[in-house]
């Protein structure tokens, strides 16, 4: 094809609109993979619901669907930006990219803003609740302190991404603005959010290992439970969406344009670690408030039955904690959790 027939623009302008380009096709790979995961966990809640478990299970049904329901309103918004930029106004002053920057908060760009963001939000709550379940047999003054920070992180994200959207909307009411003029704030808004998740990932991630360590100790690797397997970690953790996010967040921070990659993925691997959790949750191999219990419980069954001197040793090392919970030693099951045991139901 001849170079003549190449817009008139920069190389780095057509760069940037090839990255553009290319990102809302790789889109739809982890789209897919979110729409299957949707429909697995909705017909999982719905096969496995019961009296039991019926509140659990209607709150995660109306979860998934918003989130699902924001995932495709943010692919749709995405899809419909792209054809404006590349068929219905390709001869817009400066090409896709300015055409892009213009209509950035216009109806359909802040549509596509608010889905991302409200989506953003009600996926760190999700991962604040897991960190609540998981860290909930904690001594009451433990897991207040621990439930802090968290908490406020939350609200700092909440905060500064509602005023990144007010934002966005008074330049689409502002002729000739451009949304850079938010983009500081929308980088301190995901770097707070970004924070808030791998403050809880590795928080998770570390309470799940130390439990498998000590599982493993007292009774060999091959005893790892479903809980505190790798796969379960990795999972439980969120770490998918924490190593994208952390990308995401440095691409951005640069200000490079592979971060237009990220920005169109991250939404949906946000979504699709939140419903690998709550597959979990369906067939009942995620972390619940009675977890602990019902571990300890087991690993003493086997205990009794196969090595009954080391059984007598772990009785009376239980009867010690539960006198004096300061006791407790790394050689003990009762040390695979600190603090009392707060056995709630379901989660």
């Amino acid at each position: 094809m001849s170079s003549s027939w190449a817009p008139n623009e920069t190389d780095y302008e057509i760069y940037l609109e090839k990255i553009w380009l290319q990102s809302n096709v790789l889109e739809n790979i982890p789209y897919g993979v979110e729409l299957t995961l949707f429909a697995t966990c909705f017909l999982a809640l719905l096969q496995n619901m019961d009296r039991s478990n019926l509140k659990r299970h209607v709150c995660l049904l109306i979860f998934i669907t918003i989130i699902f329901g924001l995932g495709t309103i943010f692919m749709i918004t995405n899809s419909l930006i792209t054809q404006q930029a590349f068929i219905e106004y390709r001869n817009y002053p400066g090409g896709p990219g300015a055409y892009l920057n213009a209509m950035f908060s216009d109806t359909v760009g802040l549509t596509n803003s608010v889905s991302w963001v409200v989506s953003n939000w009600l996926l760190d709550a999700f991962l604040v609740w897991r960190f609540i379940v998981i860290f909930s047999d904690v001594s009451r003054p433990w897991f207040q302190a621990m439930l802090v920070l968290p908490c406020l992180m939350l609200l700092a994200s909440i905060i500064l991404g509602s005023v990144v959207l007010h934002d966005l909307a008074e330049i689409a009411d502002t002729p000739n603005s451009t949304p850079f003029a938010v983009a500081d704030l929308t980088l301190a808004y995901y770097t707070i959010s970004l924070a808030l998740n791998i403050l809880l990932t590795l928080a998770i991630a570390a309470r799940l290992l130390a439990f498998r360590h000590r599982i493993s100790r007292l009774l060999g690797a091959h005893h790892a439970t479903p809980y505190s397997n790798i796969a379960a970690i990795i999972i439980e953790s969120a770490v998918l969406y924490a190593a994208f996010a952390l990308t995401f967040l440095v691409s951005f921070g640069v200000d490079s344009p592979v971060s237009n990659v990220f920005l169109n993925l991250v939404n949906s691997v946000q979504a699709v670690s939140a419903f690998l959790i709550i597959s979990r949750l369906t067939t009942g191999k995620a972390w619940s408030e009675d977890t602990r219990a019902r571990v300890i419980h087991s690993t003493e069954n086997i205990l009794l039955g196969t090595n009954p001197g080391r059984s007598t040793q772990y009785a009376q090392d239980r009867t010690s904690i539960a006198k004096d919970p300061s006791a407790v030693s790394d050689g003990n099951v009762g040390d695979l959790v600190s603090g009392p045991s707060r056995t709630d139901s379901n989660v």
